[in-house]
């Protein structure tokens, strides 16, 4: 009679999975992103370009990207020489290309302006940024204004993470909970099983809503005290993260209903709800954030589900076995026996499943493992597959445990198990906010360049695509001071045939020149310094630098 009743129960599980399999298929066909994308978005070049000197004040600021980027919630500022807010525009995506994004402005005076942009990337985030332009002759240093504006971070992005490590745990609860439920037949619900599962409910509604609330405020940047405005809400749902909270909180409502007659979940209509449901759940996760952005997008976000669907049939139990251990690690076999032999099976294929959907996502997000330690999402990731290296060590420790039926060792394991389940939670809910390769640390450049009797010492505070100070230092070839009248600076992309563009320097020391460019693209890059001694001598410095993505 066991092996008949373990065949039926593997042919209704195989039949589920069958039907599951279709629902993922048809959802991706109506819900993935037509267009393809990369990361988060990167601005490639913008009219006026940065370091641009005009003759007279541009009609219209533009944004060329990468890729498709929303502009709901998007703002563009400019800020004159001193600082102060000039214009404040709300942009719009160009009728014909939409990686495009125009801002007509009114016509400004004479001096140096910053730009200052945010929108929102394909994947939900924030992308933001800012470039120098000058009109007419008078040129003022706006570095500093330029950089502080960009580098301010508000209270809500904190906010945004605990936001989704709280949606994170109530998804995982929620699925591993109803995972373990209905896998082991029990006669009753202990009062703390049924809290948990109650808990992981709230906790996912909670944080979606939340998320909902605060996306407005989050990508429009503004601070802590504005989370909850609901002026926004309205242009909330009308972004792909909006319409994807919305539905999570639709299918929320189902899974809270079926949570209320869960006396039924041995009947077909329960399990299909509660599944379909659930798996829809992790759709609307994956269609908001890295997934919908990483090529190719059906099956990055196909990858994203499984790995979420495994890890919650592994942590989401873990967590409920030992919150309610008295329960499920009782002495009573009838009960803490079954549970473990279809945690330790789940555990068993669920392992493999995050450990490869997870270094396939990873090659497709990070473009290769080359330069993995380039990037705080790479170094973040690294720390998160040892603890899940550590998380399956201990597994295989409450396993042995378990066979020995040593009680007192398989709870102190499992429990520690927990501690490590959570912290691998926290760090997935992070490398979500994290761009792959968008926010690269800097990798500084600094070169000598010899001319006669004279040097130039160069130097760029980032060799990557984006935004970079320039520094030059004037020298004689022994290191004394020399004598100058004033150092201008140029450069091109033969390349790409991007002709001279002027760099925008001013003096901020003796013989120290000092402004911020923007390299659109990755490769070789020409960089010209005029060093003007006296009226009529003038030398030319040139050099060819390699800009990184």
């Amino acid at each position: 009679m066991g092996y008949l009743s373990w065949m039926r129960t593997e042919m209704s599980l195989r039949k589920l999975l069958t039907r599951l399999a279709l629902v993922i298929v048809a959802l991706l066909t109506v819900l993935a992103p037509a267009q393809l994308a990369s990361a988060h978005a990167i601005l490639l070049t913008s009219e006026p370009a940065p370091s641009a000197v005009l003759d007279q004040s541009p009609t219209e600021i533009a944004l060329f990207f990468n890729e498709f980027v929303d502009t709901v919630f998007g703002k563009i500022r400019i800020l004159d020489s001193s600082g102060n807010v000039v214009q404040t525009i709300k942009p719009v995506r160009d009728a014909t290309n939409q990686t495009i994004v125009r801002a007509p402005i009114s016509k400004l005076k004479e001096g140096t302006y910053v730009v200052v942009w945010r929108v929102a990337s394909a994947d939900s985030h924030p992308v933001q940024g800012s470039f120098a332009f000058q009109i007419g002759n008078t040129s003022t240093d706006v570095s500093a204004i330029s950089n502080g504006q960009v580098l301010e971070r508000h209270g809500l992005a904190s906010l945004f993470d605990v936001i989704r490590w709280v949606t994170y745990l109530g998804v995982v609860l929620l699925i591993g909970g109803i995972g373990l439920l209905q896998a082991v037949r029990t006669d009753r619900l202990s009062p703390r099983s049924t809290l948990a599962l109650m808990g992981g409910w709230a906790f996912a509604a909670l944080g979606t809503l939340e998320g909902l609330i605060a996306y407005g405020p989050h990508i429009s940047g503004y601070k802590i005290y504005k989370a909850v405005d609901l002026s926004l809400l309205s242009e909330t749902l009308m972004t792909q993260y909006g319409k994807m909270q919305l539905t999570r909180l639709a299918l929320l409502g189902i899974i809270g209903t079926l949570i209320s007659v869960i006396q039924f979940r041995g009947t077909w209509w329960w399990k299909i709800g509660a599944w379909t449901s659930l798996v829809g759940i992790t759709l609307t996760m994956s269609l908001a954030g890295h997934p919908v952005a990483t090529n190719p997008v059906p099956l990055s976000v196909g990858l994203d589900m499984l790995h979420m669907l495994a890890i919650s049939l592994w942590v989401g139990p873990l967590l409920i076995i030992v919150y309610d251990r008295n329960m499920w690690l009782a002495n009573d076999e009838s009960t803490s026996a079954p549970s473990l032999r279809w945690f330790s099976r789940t555990a068993g294929f669920a392992v493999p499943v995050i450990v490869v959907t997870g270094v396939i996502q990873a090659w497709f997000m990070l473009g290769g493992f080359s330069h993995i330690l380039d990037s705080r999402y790479g170094r973040t990731l690294i720390v998160k597959v040892c603890l899940v290296v550590v998380l399956i060590a201990l597994g295989a420790v409450s396993r042995v445990a378990m066979q020995q039926k040593r009680s007192g060792s398989l709870r102190q394991s499992m429990g520690i198990e927990v501690l490590f389940g959570i912290i691998i939670l926290t760090i997935t809910a992070a490398l979500v906010a994290m761009p792959q390769k968008g926010t690269i640390e800097p990798a500084p450049l600094s070169s000598t360049i010899f001319q006669g009797q004279m040097i130039v010492e160069l130097s760029l505070t980032s060799a990557r695509v984006g935004q970079s100070e320039v520094h030059v230092v004037v020298a004689r070839a022994d290191g004394t001071f020399v004598q100058i009248e004033t150092a201008t600076a140029r450069m091109s992309m033969p390349a790409r045939n991007i002709p001279n563009g002027p760099i925008a320097l001013e003096e901020t020391g003796s013989n120290h020149f000092s402004g911020v460019t923007d390299f659109a693209y990755s490769g070789e890059w020409v960089i010209e310094i005029l060093v003007k001694q006296t009226a009529s001598s003038t030398t030319l410095f040139k050099i060819a630098v390699e800009i990184k993505k």
